[in-house]
Formats: structure tokens, sequence, C-alpha cells
């Protein structure tokens, strides 16, 4: 990941190998750190291959951590837990981005997360309400 600044203004420019699908704003999830401690987390996109996470504040990890997330939908009694490795990170602000891939290989289809994966299969114009 690469970032630029300009107006003042962080952008980030990325390259990913699988296609990202942006989550409904609040998309809540764990993460369980090295230290054993576990922080809480929001979802910013997710792929079958990995996952940013965004956390307000600190966060206590590093590049190359092994760390678990926890994705849960209370409404549905469901759950997933991933292993992965921190790729990267960054701060913007008064948050932290943390850029994760999945140590377990690509999701498989049948966990809770398939409603936002077939989203992005989606033809954008069949996307408009």
């Amino acid at each position: 990941m690469s970032s630029t600044h300009a107006g003042g203004e962080r952008l980030l420019f990325e390259r990913r190998s699988s296609l990202r699908q942006a989550l409904p704003s609040g998309v809540p999830a764990s993460l369980h750190l090295p230290s054993g401690r576990t922080g809480f987390v929001t979802l910013g996109d997710i792929s079958r291959a990995g996952a940013c996470i965004v956390r307000r504040g600190s966060l206590d990890v590093q590049t190359n951590d092994h760390v678990f997330l926890n994705i849960s939908d209370y409404g549905l009694f469901q759950s997933v837990y991933l292993s992965a490795c921190v790729k990267w990170m960054n701060i913007l602000s008064h948050q932290i981005l943390v850029g994760l891939a999945f140590t377990d290989g690509p999701l498989l289809p049948g966990t809770i997360l398939d409603q936002y994966f077939d989203k992005a299969l989606l033809a954008p114009e069949s996307l408009d309400v």
C-alpha cells in the first residue's frame, strides 16, 4: 500500500489480487492479538483472501503478526473465526487501518460473509434501486 498527500489530505492507493467488497458502515468484529488480548474493530472491506479493519485509537499489532478475526452476525446466531496475517498498517487521523491476509487460503462459500461477496458479483447497474 502506498500513500500520497494531495490538498492536505492523505489518499490511499492499493493493489489487490482479490475483488474487495466495501461493507455497510459499522460491521463489528473482534481481533484476537498476539498478546492474548482482544481488540474490537470495524470491517472496512473484505474479500475471500483478506480484509481491511479499522480501529479508532491504537491497536497493539505489527506487520507480519498472526491474528484471529472474529466476525459475528448475532441476528443469524452465526460467526466466522479467521486466521490472518497483518500485511500492512496505516494511521489516519485518530484511527488505524490494518490490512489482513487470511492464512488458511481463500474463504470458501458457506459462511455468513457470502451475503457481502454476492453483492460484489452483481453488475453495477443491477445495484441501482
